[in-house]
């Protein structure tokens, strides 16, 4: 991957191939389970619905029982990734202070059932979350199973409640790309999506983050990134000086 990134960093035309970013969120209505619950409406699983609603009278987050000093919430992901981000929606009705001081954990195997199951740290989040945003991973982790824990309670009442947990990353599997030169060409094609003032970085992964892109042009005078959501059979190249293209 460090190679990769290299490549990108001298204007080098990328090759992506099947093995890309997964651009669905991969708990989405996936087993999911908590150390405590307040109530039949407050489960786990309201966190995975796919739902952002944000009020707890909805019935669409997740809350632990009053009293719970570490609390934590775990869902499956029913397959090996490696994950690189994990976007969190907050309570949004009132006490979006009690998501605070977390900890993102990745397990191999399922902590419920062995305790003292090794753990990979996605993120060691300090200071109080807001209404919803994106974490990324400080390295991308490897596991099945996705720990949110709490470990600093400030009363019996800072329970553990968040409405939504979203979780990206790629199927362990699947860790290669495959890539080629091909300086100051561009392909001519009426189907390309264009973003101005990206780098070249930002234009590959964007692409790797699509589902439906399988290449890109990227102009490094004016930094203009062209996604290529698919080619047609009369689709031609054309050389042009400050351009690289990759499919």
């Amino acid at each position: 991957m460090a190679d990769l990134y290299s490549r990108i960093s001298f204007l080098l035309v990328i090759y992506l191939d099947v093995c890309k970013l997964q651009s669905l969120n991969l708990a989405l209505k996936k087993p999911a389970w908590m150390s405590s619950l307040r109530g039949l409406r407050d489960i786990a699983a309201n966190a995975v619905d796919g739902s952002h609603r944000t009020n707890l009278r909805d019935g669409v987050c997740s809350h632990t029982y009053p009293g719970d000093m570490s609390p934590w919430f775990v869902v499956d992901l029913l397959g090996q990734y490696s994950v690189h981000n994990v976007t969190i929606y907050n309570r949004g009705d009132c006490c979006g202070d009690r998501l605070h001081d977390f900890v993102i954990q990745l397990y191999v195997q399922n902590p419920s059932r062995r305790p003292s199951a090794a753990f990979s740290i996605c993120k060691n989040y300090t200071g109080m979350f807001g209404s919803v945003g994106n974490i990324a991973c400080d390295a991308p982790v490897l596991g099945r199973f996705i720990r949110l824990w709490k470990p600093k309670i400030r009363h019996g009442h800072d329970v553990l409640n968040f409405c939504e947990l979203e979780v990206y990353g790629v199927q362990s599997a699947c860790q290669q790309f495959n890539y080629f030169r091909g300086s100051a060409i561009r392909l001519v094609s009426p189907v390309i999506v264009s973003s101005p003032d990206m780098s070249p970085l930002s234009c590959v992964l964007q692409c790797m983050l699509s589902g439906a892109c399988v290449g890109v042009n990227y102009n490094r005078v004016t930094r203009e990134c062209g996604l290529l959501p698919r080619t047609q059979p009369n689709d031609k190249y054309q050389r042009k000086i400050g351009t690289t293209f990759s499919v």
